[in-house]
């Protein structure tokens, strides 16, 4: 056996530890730029957000039809993007979840869709989950109600550790919701299975002091609060699966607690809708994506600049797309801005 030092890829995951900082960085700018290459975007113009938005897509007319060609190299496309969107990528889950519905017979304005996400890459290469800097965990759930062009809505959940996504989903429901409170329940009722899991896996590794932080979810409909934490049956919701039911159990066992969210802080939002650029920078901070240059900078700074920073906790940063560098101290943010605006 040979000791190849300290881990630095694994399965196509680029991996940078800041060992002094107790930090690492989770990417996959290889594997994007070979994605890229292999589809002659790598020179492509960037793009502000993976998916359009206001921009719906829909069913190709029923006498048009893909030739073969066509719809190999779109399902190729979409192959390639659903690695980094489980990998490192939450920022696409929802652009990929749209796409993906399209691949039997997809049209010019789904390869437009595809295109887009490409160019969204192009200008994100580096941009990944950097674990250990900090925060709250928690989980949150949201649903767009009637979304999709069958009127069935898009659920979707996240869950944070330490600030951080671990876990994320968006996907179609199976079943067509009669109000966006019930869209939400049933959301709801799958994003209660994933802190279940997780609750086992922490009592596994004996990482008890993330136990409580991961029972939380938060909301942002008060009727999905009062139907979860009802116990009574009603005429408006005995139509309702008793599947999705389960939620109330496991809120009387304490097994889970729920709280209210408002929407602008509703961070699961960005999995079930193409959102405005301001919206995505911001959701996307607070899943703890970052560019790879953000966090070698914090390698590079010397450590008065770092004393300095540690009082400023409120700083904020993305990629090469346009948004830049937020910090709220004056004496930083004129040093810091010209490293990081490349």
């Amino acid at each position: 056996m040979t000791d190849l030092g300290p881990l630095s890829t694994f399965l196509g995951l680029e991996i940078q530890r800041n060992r002094s900082e107790r930090t690492f960085h989770l990417s996959q700018s290889q594997y994007i730029q070979k994605v890229l290459r292999t589809h002659g975007m790598e020179l492509c113009n960037p793009a502000l957000t993976p998916a359009a938005p206001h921009v719906g897509l829909e069913k190709s007319h029923p006498h048009f039809e893909a030739t073969h060609g066509e719809r190999s190299q779109y399902q190729s496309a979409v192959r390639s993007l659903m690695y980094p969107m489980l990998g490192t990528r939450p920022d696409i889950a929802y652009a990929v979840s749209m796409i993906s519905q399209y691949s039997a017979n997809h049209d010019p304005t789904h390869w437009t869709a595809v295109k887009r996400v490409f160019r969204y890459l192009a200008g994100t290469t580096n941009r990944g989950l950097c674990y250990g800097i900090g925060g709250r965990g928690t989980g949150f759930t949201d649903a767009d109600w009637g979304a999709g062009d069958d009127r069935k809505s898009i659920g979707s959940y996240t869950f944070l550790l330490n600030g951080v996504a671990v876990c994320w989903s968006s996907k179609k429901q199976s079943t067509v919701a009669l109000s966006s409170t019930e869209a939400e329940y049933m959301a709801l009722t799958q994003a209660v299975k994933e802190p279940l899991w997780l609750l086992a896996i922490h009592e596994d590794l004996g990482a008890r002091r993330h136990l409580q932080e991961i029972r939380n979810i938060n909301i942002d409909n008060q009727g999905v609060l009062a139907l979860a934490r009802n116990p009574q049956f009603h005429a408006r919701t005995k139509h309702i699966d008793i599947q999705y039911h389960f939620v109330r159990e496991h809120v009387e066992k304490q097994t889970i607690t729920l709280s209210y969210c408002a929407t602008g802080e509703m961070t699961a939002d960005i999995f079930t809708k193409a959102l405005t650029q301001p919206l995505f920078v911001n959701h996307n901070l607070a899943r703890g994506l970052t560019d790879l240059s953000v966090f070698m900078l914090q390698e590079t700074t010397s450590l008065s600049a770092r004393q300095h920073l540690n009082g400023y906790t409120d700083y904020r940063c993305e990629g090469s797309t346009g948004e830049g560098w937020y910090c709220n101290s004056p004496a930083l943010s004129p040093a810091l801005s010209p490293a990081l605006s490349h």
